[in-house]
């Protein structure tokens, strides 16, 4: 797959599998050409984890999938 950048380039998507902790997830990988590591959020905040700053560490804010759950 590809993806189109806001500055017009074009790099490659690749589908993975992560696990964090005990849970496993889906995660697309971007293949872009950076000199600095980049880590995005989908991920962990997929697997029910945010990243808390102050300690370096992730926090479990709910059950894997949440996200997927709307409530009306």
């Amino acid at each position: 797959m590809e993806l189109i950048m806001a500055n017009g380039t074009r790099e490659r998507i690749y589908v993975g599998e992560a696990k964090i902790k005990s849970r496993k997830g889906p995660v697309m990988i971007a293949a872009l050409k950076t000199q600095t590591p980049l880590f995005g959020i989908h991920t962990p905040e997929s697997l029910g984890f945010k990243v808390n700053p102050r300690i370096g560490e992730l926090d479990e804010i709910g059950p894997e999938g949440s996200y997927l759950l709307q409530l009306t």
